[in-house]
């Protein structure tokens, strides 16, 4: 199971489900990362997958657009986020229940206060949310990765052509410690961030 879910809704706003599951998938792995359209095979039992990705992911992406609050049935002309059984009503209910870190991202657009949202996802309207502005998603993408850096390890990058792998050069360690008989200090850093700055928007 994925440890990072995208939860989005169909017909709001196209761009941004896809440059998110791309970017996430980059830093984080395919398998850390659940997106309906990219993870699920044919013949998948959509309800039964789902429900098994939102119960053990770590963290939850609601991508909310413009249009998200506004997207209604063809035929009963109600709000589709008020009807039974729509995925999207049902996801974020089920990730604010088991207390997952939901994070609203807005993609251009502002988040929903408590009175627009059905009572099952009245907790979303409480929750920091990251921006996503379609002309600044090169700088918005990175304070997201970073936040979910918290709850979430990045992918250990591959070794690159022509360079020593960790065990060789723990092998190499081990040889020159034995032949001058001396205690190397082994000093590990992470990688670093190039963006400093936290993300949160005032409360």
């Amino acid at each position: 199971m994925a440890k990072i879910f995208i939860n989005y809704r169909t017909g709001d706003e196209k761009w941004g489900p896809e440059l998110v599951d791309g970017q996430l998938v980059e830093v984080f792995g395919e398998g850390n990362v659940f997106r309906d359209r990219r993870a699920m095979r044919p013949g998948t039992d959509f309800p039964d997958r789902i429900r098994q990705e939102v119960e053990s992911c770590v963290v939850f992406l609601s991508l909310i657009g413009p249009g998200w609050l506004d997207v209604r049935d063809a035929d009963s002309g109600l709000r589709r986020i008020d009807m039974p059984k729509d995925y999207v009503h049902d996801e974020i209910a089920t990730a604010l229940a088991l207390n997952k870190v939901v994070i609203p991202v807005l993609l251009d657009a502002e988040l929903p206060v408590a009175q627009q949202l059905p009572p099952a996802l009245v907790g979303l309207s409480n929750r920091q949310f990251q921006p996503l502005r379609e002309g600044y998603t090169h700088h918005d993408m990175r304070v997201l990765v970073d936040e979910i850096r918290e709850y979430v390890p990045a992918k250990k990058p591959e070794p690159q052509q022509g360079t020593e792998t960790a065990s060789a050069v723990a092998s190499h360690a081990h040889i020159v410690r034995s032949a001058v008989g001396t205690n190397p200090v082994y000093n590990e850093n992470a990688a670093p961030r190039d963006w400093d700055g936290n993300g949160r928007r005032p409360a």
